[in-house]
């Protein structure tokens, strides 16, 4: 959805035909009208400027109500000569009170087309006089207020078939919308702003009507009691499914630009690790290795940038946001154990020393909550930072080295994007030795030995703006990341930064009562979490409790799960996206699709149920398989859209393990039983440890079915269990693994 489509829905007939679609960043027209339409009436000539009292130049001299925010992407606003307001009381009592509708512009700080639309619509006095003269102008950064972004999108993609940001809505002033699109240029957005107006005086009342039916549809959720169990036979037609548009060259899904959808193929790669079939691990590496050898994959400084315009993966959208690059850290690493391809835990390890070094606050040289994003664009260029030229590189590594790098890298005279190329690796160092006539080992090494002094080149350009707000969920993201790389790789550096993260958010993000924030910028934490941040944080605590067997991890997620249950629980057994008592202006909503970032929903669901098979609280795993079968119709309509639910599923159809391992914990033997569980990443087990003698009084409070685990015969045991059903103890890695592959094939 980030670079969404609009065009013309039969809605309101007056107002659309007027819209000029936005497809695949750049500006196309729209489809023709279907059936006869009237001519748009004339614009409606704009009232007198109302900004308080302020013309335009006025208002970007001394700013709008946006000054003051903490939000990046705010502040990039507040002198614009559009009289924004944030969201919030403010704005809302003054369109109840004026009667005038709601302009709600929607981005954030990363995004390149935010940035255009700001510098051709919203800094333009004809364009402000003509809003503040007739609206109330709202702007919201969607990372803050996941919420808002969420309901009012659901709004546009039902109003015109398509989403994305920038994205612009129009309500009436009880917060019910009535038009809804993307990107708009100049001029298209002042004839839409005219007819709208028309539309609002003229034809209120079906205006109107057209928004309360809206308002109805989306309020409503459409969940059944019970519809079925997610059983083998949808695990399965769903997976087959999801590699019907698979592209057999370049890897991904069939299509103009491709998207990384790492839970997609996560997914996949977890069915392939129960079936054993081939055709699923096939896609899977095809579309990691061409995502990651063309210019998704930064390939000096580590991690992926957004998404690529063209489907070879060749040029990206340059911004790089924490949450894709914890996914996709997940995702390489799992795909390094399970397909045992080295080059892909190469990729793991390079996106998550990325996380660590570029992404992660480390005032006063202790790590603490990682960064939401850099920006695409740097001096008004989006990836100029990132490209190359034949003589850019010479210039930095020499006339020997030079045009030797530039083969090996893609980096040609043509170039990419405006005569620039994006770095990849997809050239074979072999052929670049011989066409060169220099040693392969030598040409092989040439990145490596030169990877520093581009670095430093490229730090001397204009950077990119990295948003410093710290989001509680895309950090329980990292958190998970981290933990996993730390447990896999047995890296302690990505262990420390995981357990920096969490500190920090267990510290700085919770509210008195124990619920969670949003964000914090510059240190002050605001606005109500969602579920996202509840769950997401609870389940990177459940991995570093994995990875490093510290109880606090476990009984913080377990606070925050027991939060998640109360206060967003729903009917039947699934979850809101807001919890009670907090702002819904449609409705409280669940919301079970995943988008560029799992449902928080599902990630709840995967929380608890990895919680129940610690704890042994059947409650857990009973909601988890109410709240899926419920959703059971969803999901086979929607099949991999829904890919984290899947997955949930097949973890609960088992066989599902709770392992115990007894020892003394810095014992070689202890860490050789839990390296093998480590190194496996298995997604159906989870990991406890006790001492030699077994459970003290306050972890058997945490973890019930770790009685009577203790070491035997005076060795290191590890004890695989179902449901307190319990294999027989062993003694080594190998009989570990053994035992944890029954009813697995990897």
């Amino acid at each position: 959805m980030e670079c969404g489509r609009t065009r013309g829905s039969g809605v309101l007939a007056v107002a659309l035909a007027a819209a000029v679609t936005f497809t695949g960043c750049r500006r196309t027209e729209p489809r023709p009208a279907t059936r006869p339409t009237r001519r748009p009436a004339p614009a409606s000539r704009p009232a007198a400027p109302d900004a308080g009292g302020r013309s335009p130049a006025q208002v970007r001299k001394r700013g709008n109500h946006l000054k003051g925010q903490r939000s990046l992407y705010l502040r990039q606003h507040a002198h614009n000569p559009v009289d924004w307001y944030p969201w919030g009381e403010a704005a809302l009592k003054r369109a109840r009170a004026t009667g005038r509708p709601i302009f709600l512009s929607v981005g954030y700080a990363s995004c390149h087309w935010c940035h255009v639309m700001e510098r051709e619509v919203f800094e333009k006095d004809d364009v402000a006089r003509m809003l503040n003269a007739n609206f109330i102008c709202i702007k919201v950064d969607r990372e803050e207020r996941p919420d808002i972004d969420a309901v009012y999108m659901t709004a546009v993609q039902a109003l015109s078939g398509n989403g994305g940001w920038p994205m612009s809505v129009f309500l009436t002033p009880d917060l019910k919308p009535f038009f809804g699109g993307t990107y708009f240029s100049r001029a298209t957005f002042v004839k839409l702003l005219g007819r709208l107006l028309h539309a609002y005086r003229n034809q209120r009342p079906k205006l109107l009507k057209v928004a309360g039916q809206l308002h109805r549809a989306i309020s409503t959720n459409r969940l059944s009691r019970s519809s079925g169990s997610v059983d083998e036979g949808l695990l399965e037609e769903t997976a087959n499914r999801a590699t019907l548009d698979f592209d057999e060259q370049w890897g991904g899904r069939r299509g103009r630009m491709k998207f990384p959808t790492p839970l997609r193929w996560m997914t996949l790669l977890r069915r392939h690790r129960k079936t054993g079939h081939r055709r699923l691990a096939q896609v899977v590496r095809r579309t990691l290795d061409k995502m990651a050898s063309g210019g998704m994959q930064d390939h000096l400084a580590g991690g992926f940038h957004r998404y690529s315009v063209d489907r070879r993966w060749l040029v990206p959208h340059f911004e790089k946001m924490l949450y894709d690059n914890a996914l996709l850290a997940s995702l390489y690493l799992e795909a390094a154990v399970v397909l045992g391809e080295p080059r892909h835990g190469r990729v793991a390890q390079a996106t998550l020393d990325f996380l660590v070094t570029r992404m992660q606050d480390r005032t006063g040289g202790t790590p603490r909550g990682l960064y939401a994003s850099i920006d695409a664009d740097s001096g008004g260029v989006e990836g100029a930072f990132y490209t190359w030229t034949p003589a850019e590189l010479t210039a930095v590594t020499g006339a020997r080295d030079g045009p030797a790098l530039s083969a090996l890298l893609g980096v040609t005279a043509r170039g990419d994007v405006d005569g620039r190329s994006v770095i990849t690796r997809r050239a074979a160092p072999g052929e670049v030795a011989r066409s060169l006539g220099r040693p392969l080992a030598e040409v092989s090494r040439l990145l490596a030995r030169w990877r520093p002094r581009l670095l430093a080149a490229r730090l001397k350009r204009t950077r990119p703006t990295l948003d410093r707000k710290i989001v509680t969920a895309w950090n329980g993201l990292a958190i998970s990341a981290l933990a996993r790389g730390a447990a896999a790789l047995g890296e302690p550096r990505y262990a420390a930064a995981a357990a920096g993260a969490a500190r920090f958010l267990w510290k700085n993000h919770r509210r008195k009562d124990g619920r969670l924030f949003r964000v914090s910028n510059a240190g002050v934490a605001e606005h109500a979490g969602v579920l996202d941040d509840h769950a997401f944080f609870a389940r990177g605590l459940l991995d570093l409790y994995r990875a490093t067997g510290k109880r606090q991890h476990l009984r913080r997620a377990l606070a925050l799960l027991k939060i998640v249950r109360t206060d967003y629980g729903a009917t039947p057994a699934c979850f809101h996206l807001t919890g009670v008592g907090q702002e819904a202006p449609m409705g409280r909503q669940i919301r079970g699709l995943d988008h560029a970032r799992p449902s928080g929903l599902a990630v709840a669901l995967h929380a608890l149920v990895s919680a129940g098979v610690l704890t042994g609280k059947q409650a857990y795993l009973d909601d988890a398989r109410r709240c899926l079968a419920a959703q059971r119709t969803m999901i086979k309509r929607l099949g991999y859209e829904m890919a984290w639910s899947l997955d949930v599923a097949q973890r609960l159809r088992g066989p599902l393990y709770e392992v115990i391992v007894a020892g003394a914990p810095g014992a070689a033997k202890t860490r050789a039983l839990v390296s093998a569980f480590n190194k496996l990443l298995p997604a159906h087990a989870v990991l406890a440890r006790v001492p030699a003698a077994g459970p003290d009084a306050a972890t058997l409070t945490l973890l019930p079915p770790a009685e009577n685990k203790q070491a035997l015969g005076g060795r290191p045991t590890a004890y695989v269990c179902v449901r307190g059903s319990c294999k027989r103890p062993v003694h080594t890695a190998a009989a570990l693994r053994r035992q944890l592959l029954q009813g697995w094939r990897r």
